[in-house]
């Protein structure tokens, strides 16, 4: 039977089913629906991350790694040469699409509803464990709360359910988390049964020696009472709860950094601290254990996702070898911009950990930084060994992470789930149990908030705080940039014989969404893989850069050179339909020598297209750029034009 505490996280991830998909960011799309797209039904796009990638020249190589053994050595055609993206998590899209192609399901609406399905899941266990996660670092009466800060989170809930590569990465961390050795869960430091004033300041007594309840919550105290630390307490204090498993936390890691090595310097401080408590308590023969046992099961699971990539390849490649030579030591990454080494400190973490901010930092400050610095408030907040240690490897690594000149908030996302856990000491020193005397939904209401163990007012808070930005982001914010493919799917502008996107590149979906086999190509921004940075120019720059011209002396052949335009595997036909975001209509251009501006719009009108359909994406003032304001508009070609 499942769980009740993973059948409400089902039932709230679910929720995202029946609101429209919008768009957060393309990964979501190219390195996974598209990807398992193309493998099934044979058509579709694959970013440069998919294919061997070219040699980077030695005048432009940033390491010299590999230029002793030229072009031909292992090293230049495994990782150098290689492809940045493993199957692991595509192949579970390719699974869901070949269902639907042996169903005869594809021509259905779920060939977009199905693959959410998959995000919808991970989401739910990403919940679960989570809970089950501060059942073993601070015991079981902190599940309630965990569950309820994993629920109410607005970053989980925007991206969590979403295709992202971050979304089974954040999962795998929080299960192998969960299984790993951490320090046994000990009393805490501090007696959780505080004393209560009874009225006198000079006389105190013990907790169990007190009036009822009520009458105790309602008189003046100078303590309180921490339910949650009370809970491993003897004789409350069950070890059996606690699941230790380090092969299989292993092999859930090692999963999770085949897919994104974001978490290596994570499972590298636990590792070696792991080393170092296991040769204090047993020796030098308990530490080399863990590591033959580490090593082994690594390698075996690093061995079957190779196998898996080459399975689908027919190529021998290692993704996350190539992931660090290109990002970390190559810097290509920094090619879609550059941030400072604050950014996750003042963007990442405030954004991930709104609206819990205050409560967040107490927690994790408390357990981070040694008694004899912290002020007198801090010193009394719940310190459970094992998320004292998880406080040290989170700052490290983040701290390292801070060092990469490409960062966004997401990268940060497999550590929220840990993160969380920081904020539930912080409710008890306010906590104060109350008997329910309201009737109906409100009793219910009560009832949960008695549960989670978190002040009235915090946990209504923290409750409502996240619901507007949550239903504008998940149902308008974007939206029509996915609405846009439904309504091509649908065939409710006509027949799409052809199809070009006019926009920054990535914009929308793209074969996943129509999943109809036609002509067509949108502008792209791929990196200068083997050229240099300085004279490489995309797509996307060439277009915006005169988008009059470009349709009055190019189109509809992709933006690129004219010299290069021989060399375009694009055809000279009209495509049927165009996709555009409503800002670029206004850019104007003086052509051919001429004293009257030409706008796109005009331009477009004189190729004979007309605009069709336009949807809402959302405020402008919120779009992450200029060029994706406007809306989404699809232009069709008239039919005595073709």
């Amino acid at each position: 039977m499942i769980p009740l505490s993973l059948v409400l996280p089902i039932i709230v991830r679910s929720t995202t089913l029946v609101l429209s998909h919008t768009f957060f960011q393309p990964d979501e799309f190219y390195q996974a629906y598209e990807v398992a797209h193309h493998k099934v039904f044979g058509y579709g796009y694959l970013t440069w991350e998919w294919n061997d990638l070219p040699p980077v020249p030695s005048a432009l190589n940033v390491s010299g790694i590999g230029l002793g053994q030229g072009q031909d050595g292992w090293w230049d055609k495994i990782v150098v040469g290689g492809r940045m993206r493993g199957w692991l998590w595509p192949s579970l899209f390719v699974g869901v699409y070949k269902l639907l192609q042996a169903t005869k399901l594809d021509q259905t609406e779920l060939i977009v509803i199905a693959p959410r399905m998959v995000g919808v899941l991970v989401a739910s266990l990403t919940d679960w464990y989570t809970y089950h996660l501060s059942g073993k670092l601070l015991g079981p009466g902190s599940t309630a709360s965990a569950l309820f800060l994993s629920l109410t989170s607005l970053f989980h809930a925007h991206l969590l359910p979403r295709a992202l590569s971050t979304s089974p990465e954040t999962l795998l961390t929080t299960m192998a988390l969960y299984y790993f050795p951490f320090p046994k869960p000990s009393p805490p430091s501090r007696d959780p049964l505080r004393t209560i004033t009874n009225g006198d300041d000079d006389v105190k007594t013990p907790v169990h020696e007190q009036i009822p309840e009520v009458e105790v919550q309602d008189r003046p105290r100078s303590g309180y009472l921490n339910y949650v630390a009370m809970d491993r307490s003897v004789p409350f204090l069950n070890e059996k709860l606690v699941k230790d498993n380090l092969a299989l936390s292993i092999f859930l890691a090692t999963i999770a950094l085949c897919i994104r090595p974001t978490t290596l310097p994570l499972w590298a401080f636990l590792g070696l601290d792991l080393l170092r408590r296991r040769y204090i308590e047993a020796g030098i023969g308990s530490a080399f254990r863990v590591f033959v046992v580490s090593a082994l099961v690594g390698l075996a699971t690093l061995a079957t996702s190779t196998y898996i990539d080459y399975s689908f390849t027919g190529r021998l490649y290692f993704p996350i070898l190539t992931f660090i030579n290109q990002n970390v030591v190559q810097n290509i990454s920094s090619f879609y911009g550059s941030t400072n080494h604050l950014y996750h400190l003042s963007q990442s973490l405030p954004i991930m950990l709104f609206p819990i901010w205050y409560w967040w930092a107490k927690g994790f400050t408390a357990n981070l930084l040694p008694d004899k610095v912290l002020p007198g408030s801090l010193r009394d907040i719940d310190k459970p060994d094992g998320l004292h240690l998880l406080s040290r490897a989170i700052a490290f690594s983040i701290g390292l992470l801070s060092l990469s000149p490409h960062s966004e908030w997401r990268f940060l996302h497999p550590f929220l789930p840990p993160l969380l856990l920081f904020a539930i000491p912080g409710f008890a020193p306010s906590y104060k149990p109350r008997l329910i005397v309201a009737l109906g939904r409100w009793k219910m209401i009560g009832a949960m908030r008695q549960y989670t163990r978190i002040p009235k007012r915090t946990f209504y808070f923290i409750l409502f705080a996240p619901i507007l930005p949550w239903i504008y982001l998940n149902a308008y914010h974007g939206r029509a940039q996915v609405e846009v493919m439904n309504v091509l799917r649908r065939r409710e502008l006509g027949n799409v014989s052809g199809l070009v996107e006019l926009m920054p590149c990535h914009s929308t979906p793209w074969m996943s969404g129509l999943h109809k086999n036609v002509d067509g190509w949108f502008v792209t921004c791929e990196p200068p893989l083997g050229l240099d940075p300085k004279v490489h120019r995309t797509q996307q720059e060439l277009f915006y850069q005169s988008p009059v011209s470009y349709l009055q002396h190019v189109f509809p052949y992709p933006p690129v050179q004219l010299h290069d335009i021989p060399k375009s595997t694009v055809g000279p036909t009209k495509p049927s339909h165009i996709l555009l975001f409503g800002e670029l209509l206004d850019m104007t251009e003086y052509t051919n020598g001429s004293s009257v501006s030409v706008s796109v719009e005009d331009a477009l009108g004189q190729l004979g297209y007309s605009a069709v359909w336009s949807g809402w994406n959302g405020f402008d003032i919120l779009q992450d750029e200029e060029k994706r304001r406007g809306g989404v508009q699809v232009w069709r070609l008239k039919q005595d034009a073709t």
